[in-house]
């Protein structure tokens, strides 16, 4: 039977793997969403915050002597591709993409609570704190999409009707 801080360990690699796929994520969306401003300046801060999680998962790792799963990364960042490829063959790429966004931050909600409750039954009282931490970013960045869901979908809907041939539109 594994220890807490063993199960532990596992969730923190599983989690710098999440963060790992969410930058490749994040990378292959900011490539084409140059007609959404707003929605590609958020992203552009995500990802910035992206890049911190993953390194404050793997000081977590240190400070426990161990280190990532390279395994478990490479898997994640195969899953992201896959994820990506689909989206850009759709005709609403964007709103794929925002369906995929919303669904995978929930993703990370659920793994970092775990991860928190976790920490503090393994005694580890700093690693509770960024897991916590992460997750109030996590949290703030649903709140963005909750917000700004209606306006991308009306951009992507007036940019869609624009395109149209006029004999489309009659």
């Amino acid at each position: 039977m594994p220890s807490h801080q063993d199960i532990l360990i596992d969730y923190l690699r599983d989690a710098h793997a999440m963060e790992q796929q969410a930058l490749s994520i994040i990378d292959r969306q900011l490539d084409r969403l140059k007609s959404y401003p707003e929605l590609s300046a958020r992203l552009q801060q995500h990802r910035q915050e992206t890049e911190s999680q993953a390194e404050r998962l793997e000081a977590c790792l240190h400070r426990l002597g161990t280190d990532t799963s390279a395994m478990k990364t490479g898997m994640a960042k195969l899953s992201s591709n896959l994820q990506a490829m689909m989206n850009t063959f759709a005709g609403d790429e964007v709103m794929k993409d925002m369906i995929s966004n919303y669904t995978f931050e929930h993703y990370e909600v659920v793994n970092y609570k775990i991860l928190a409750t976790t920490a503090d039954a393994a005694g580890q009282p700093e690693v509770a704190r960024v897991a916590r931490e992460i997750l109030a970013e996590e949290e703030r960045m649903i709140r963005w999409l909750d917000e700004n869901l209606d306006s991308i979908t009306r951009q992507y809907l007036a940019r869609d009707a624009d395109m149209q041939p006029q004999a489309a539109k009659r």
